[in-house]
């Protein structure tokens, strides 16, 4: 089951002050948790909400995925600290037994039915880009169906919970079913999302690979120096031989006449003018052949929206760079989901498949599994703030914003 924190009755026999200790450890982890989890996504829904360029398909699903853990941090965490300081006895009442447990179960369905649409539009931003995007609409008809499902999902075990003699329990038609129906959840909210999460990821960081080596390959391309034209070198050589054969003729010949001299001078500037073509017509020949004859003339600087070869290069450069950095902080979130979420999977499979209900340290491993459940509720938000820039700039904007308000009714004070 993915009751949390629903204490399992077994024989162990821990002594007073090792549980006094661990109670301590336990509702101070609680509280840092909540002002975390309830300060860091409110920020995100915030940043979002208040910034039009935010405003995205992407960043609606991250708010969704906020709103799951707000569930938590203001609805599971408070009551789950009421119910261990009360325990034994339920003291909540009916209404709370259906709802605290099985909130938590669909928050956790939420999440990683989010993180799955997440990689795939993913998928189809990097992979298959000529693909339309999602709109709108679609996302918000994706986020309510994913609310709706997971609501499905959870109705099985809201009707088996119940008060009964004053603990609240689950109580299934036969242990079979409550086994299937714990396999169930282990599938729909742990192991089939993060399989497709998984090869979703995997192609984008094939394609990504793939667009970064064709990058690489272009940039040698674009700074690539010009070839230099064999017909300078041959002009400049023959123009040196020519200066130096003249000057050893003019030792040992007499100086010419008048005519003879306009006659050389008229054929002098008749090569000059045919050498000068001449080169022209090579140099032509060669910028056609060379590869960087289509790049933007070196004086000028090459701009974002350039139709050359730079140009091209630099906006993929930046695009590459921008989707790199948006699915190593996607990944990271879905690892965090993976990791925090593990130990709790284990341990429900573990008592309701196996002998896990007879070992002696069953509810400590059940304490550390909701605090992990917790702590990804609150992580999120630090990733966000840690590996995205955007919303970096924007978390420390919202701040600002709110610390200059107070200035003046401190100095009032």
């Amino acid at each position: 089951m993915n009751n949390t924190t629903q204490t399992v009755k077994t024989n162990s026999n821990t002594n007073s002050n090792d549980a006094k200790w661990l109670d301590i450890l336990q509702y101070t982890l609680f509280t840092l948790i909540f002002v975390v989890s309830t300060f860091g996504n409110t920020l995100v829904c915030l940043v979002i909400a208040t910034t039009r360029r935010m405003r995205t398909t992407r960043n609606y699903l991250l708010v969704n995925l906020a709103v799951s853990d707000l569930t938590v941090a203001l609805l599971c965490i408070p009551f789950d600290m009421v119910v261990k300081i009360t325990e034994p006895e339920w003291q909540l009442g009916d209404a709370m037994c259906k709802l605290l447990w099985p909130s938590m179960t669909l928050v956790t369905n939420s999440s990683a039915a989010t993180l799955a649409i997440i990689s795939y539009d993913r998928y189809r931003a990097v992979v298959r880009p000529m693909k339309s995007r999602f709109s709108t609409r679609q996302i918000g008809i994706a986020i309510a169906t994913i609310w709706l499902f997971s609501l499905a999902l959870v109705l099985p075990y809201v009707l088996a919970l119940r008060v009964n003699r004053n603990h609240c329990e689950e109580l299934w038609p036969s242990k079979t079913i409550r086994k299937i129906y714990t396999v169930g959840l282990f599938l729909f909210q742990y192991a089939l999302p993060l399989t497709i999460i998984a090869l979703a990821y995997i192609k984008v960081v094939l394609r990504l690979r793939q667009q970064a080596a064709r990058m690489s390959k272009n940039y040698e391309l674009t700074t690539r120096p010009p070839s230099t034209p064999l017909t300078q070198e041959n002009c400049s050589l023959r123009t040196r031989l020519t200066a130096e054969i003249c000057d050893k003729a003019s030792l040992a010949s007499p100086l010419p006449t008048k005519k003879e001299f306009t006659y050389q001078v008229d054929k002098s500037k008749h090569k000059k003018r045919s050498r000068k073509s001449e080169n022209v017509t090579s140099q032509t020949i060669v910028d056609k052949q060379s590869p960087a004859s289509s790049l933007p003339p070196q004086g000028k600087p090459v701009s974002d929206g350039s139709r050359g070869r730079g140009g091209r290069v630099y906006k993929e450069a930046r695009r590459l760079e921008h989707n790199t950095k948006i699915v190593k902080m996607l990944v990271s979130v879905v690892l965090s989901y993976a990791i925090c979420l593990m130990p709790n999977q284990v341990v429900w499979l573990w008592i309701e498949l196996g002998s896990g209900q007879s070992w002696p340290h069953i509810d400590e491993l059940l304490i550390f599994g909701s605090l992990m459940v917790y702590i990804n509720s609150s992580v999120n938000p630090l990733l966000y703030a840690g590996m995205n820039e955007e919303f970096r700039k924007e978390f420390g904007r919202i701040l600002r914003c709110r610390w200059k308000e107070r200035q003046p009714e401190l100095r009032l004070v």
